[in-house]
């Protein structure tokens, strides 16, 4: 943020000529200064300006995405994530994923194929001149090549026929046996990599969608920020929790600022904004109650327009599906809440003809306009606390009160 509390956008000009490493860290192409083709990633057109602007000025896009990137001069840490191999492993790209899944075959195969190689060689096999009583370690190996396709054979127990261990070395026993144990931990490793990056909740996320706008509106004498979200899928997340953070710059009285700090917002499914735990059967209206505990009790509509803040709501779930934890999230600047409008409850409707309730969620961005003042919260307090105490001083209020 600079010094009117406007929150400053960073240009990533050095991620454009570069693409994750092995462990997701970036770093410069070979041979130009070309982009990883991306269908959705143009220098130019409508896509280019609206993805941009998903991501202008905020530190969670409208889409989920955290806005963060990681500069050159931070990348002597990356050695801290050989600590969590298998989860680097995990969180490499599918294009990653498929090349070390064929490297740690190919160079398990070479390995071996050396060993192989030396065995038979140190035994004479390959020998021109053998003696005539000679008995060979591997039958038919001839060469590197026949050696590297025995050692294909051994480790994913083909048995072709053709190339055969004999009773006559006992090292090559021992090779036979260990490469066979080694093929079978680089299965399971591999195969455990991919089936995690199958189950990974990624693509769940995408069917979980929120309102495009969040609402400032009157409910029951107080003011609610409203969200909307819903889950597109009839097979709903369970264990459902929504949450909220405010990002604002925040000073303290002794002189230390904070310029990106993060304040926790509670949101609830009842009607006073209490209660995170929701059941998304169909499109479901959230609130927070903004109270004097609430970072926008103080806040106008005026205030709105001039100062920086955003909104983050978290929705966390399970998938009873594969029983993982589903976590999307989307973010609102002052430009997206609107003052003095509610949402239309037509989202959901009951058909008689089919006995279900018919759910629509192309009205999940539906409101209308409503008669909420124009003040913070603050103020609207404080003019009801005068009202309400000037109402029982009056003449009237007390002979009624008067036996």
């Amino acid at each position: 943020m600079d010094s009117d509390g406007n929150i400053k956008q960073v240009v990533d000009t050095e991620n454009d000529d570069q693409f994750p490493s092995f462990f997701g860290k970036p770093f410069q192409q070979m041979g130009g200064s070309q982009n990883k083709w991306n269908p959705f990633r143009k220098k130019s057109g409508l896509m280019a300006v609206m993805h941009a602007q998903t991501k202008k000025n905020r530190v969670v896009s409208k889409h989920g995405r955290i806005n963060t990137f990681s500069r050159s001069e931070e990348a002597h840490e990356s050695h801290r994530l050989l600590k969590d191999f298998f989860t680097s492993l995990i969180d490499l790209s599918w294009s990653w994923t498929l090349f070390s899944f064929a490297a740690s075959f190919y160079i398990s195969w070479l390995l071996f194929a050396v060993v192989w190689y030396l065995v038979v060689y140190t035994h004479g096999d390959l020998d021109v001149d053998k003696p005539e009583n000679h008995t060979v370690c591997v039958d038919n190996i001839v060469d590197f090549t026949s050696c590297f396709l025995y050692s294909l054979e051994t480790q994913h127990t083909i048995g072709y026929g053709g190339r055969a261990v004999t009773e006559q070395c006992p090292v090559a026993i021992i090779v036979m046996s260990f490469q066979s144990i080694v093929g079978v931990v680089i299965q399971a490793c591999m195969a455990g990599i991919v089936f995690a990056k199958f189950t990974k909740p990624t693509g769940r996320a995408e069917t979980l969608m929120f309102s495009k706008n969040a609402l400032i509106t009157l409910r029951n004498g107080a003011f609610y920020l409203v969200v909307r979200l819903a889950d597109l899928r009839p097979t709903h997340l369970i264990e459902c929790h929504v949450s909220g953070h405010f990002m604002a710059e925040e000073a303290t009285d002794e002189g230390e600022t904070n310029p990106y700090h993060l304040a926790s917002m509670s949101f609830g499914s009842e009607l006073d904004g209490t209660v995170d735990y929701i059941q998304p059967f169909w499109p479901l209206v959230v609130s927070h109650k903004i109270d004097d505990s609430s970072p926008l009790y103080q806040m106008s509509p005026r205030d709105f327009q001039s100062k920086q803040f955003e909104i983050i709501v978290t929705l966390e779930g399970v998938t009873p599906e594969t029983g993982c934890s589903v976590q999307v999230r989307t973010s609102y600047l002052p430009s997206e809440i609107l003052w003095g409008q509610r949402f239309e409850h037509t989202t959901v409707a009951y058909d008689k003809d089919m006995a279900k309730y018919a759910v629509s969620y192309r009205t999940l961005n539906n409101f209308v306009q409503d008669r909420t003042p124009r003040c913070s919260a603050k103020d609207f307090e404080e003019r009801s606390g005068r009202k309400s105490t000037n109402i029982s001083k009056s003449p009237s209020s007390n002979s009624l009160l008067t036996p």
